[in-house]
């Protein structure tokens, strides 16, 4: 049989009851805040990548379409190629074509980086050694914008005065 609980016994063991009680209701709180955390976590993570799309686009994808279009017949297919040869990123605050293998920024003849516009990246895709890559570079990229309309200034030809027709009348 089982010993007699003597007095101080009882009182230690309601004590025991009641605090194994509080560290239950605890555990329960901290298991509901942890559920709504991880909920939360979710959530967030949706937010942060919806906000990285939507900062790249702003600072990555329009600049390199408007450079693209500026200097290309096919935008898409000129964007298609740059990418697929180097990789274009935003450092210091600066659009920069970067070569994958070694990831710094592309050099051109002069020993610095590459400026992401036109004009030089128009110089650089069509400076490369690989004779097929040039033959496409050709092809998309636009050569001029001359458009046989003059060189925009005003022409100031002799134009003879014109004659009045009296037809009789006076």
């Amino acid at each position: 049989m089982s010993e007699p609980i003597e007095p101080n016994t009882a009182d230690e063991l309601e004590t025991l009851r009641r605090v194994n009680a509080e560290l239950l209701q605890k555990s329960a709180t901290r298991r509901a805040r942890i559920q709504e955390l991880e909920a939360s976590v979710g959530t967030l993570t949706a937010k942060t990548t919806d906000a990285e799309t939507r900062i790249k686009a702003l600072t990555i994808d329009a600049p390199v379409s408007a450079v693209c279009e500026s200097i290309s017949v096919a935008p898409q297919a000129l964007r298609a190629a740059l990418e697929a040869e180097y990789k274009i990123e935003m450092r210091e605050g600066i659009l920069t074509l970067i070569n994958p293998p070694d990831g710094k920024p592309v050099m051109g003849k002069d020993g610095k980086s590459v400026p992401f516009q036109g004009e030089a990246i128009k110089n650089l895709l069509l400076e490369s050694k690989d004779a097929e890559k040039v033959k496409l570079y050709r092809a998309i990229l636009i050569a001029s914008k001359a458009s046989g309309a003059g060189d925009g200034a005003e022409s100031k030809r002799a134009v003879a005065p014109a004659s009045k027709h009296r037809f009789g009348l006076r």
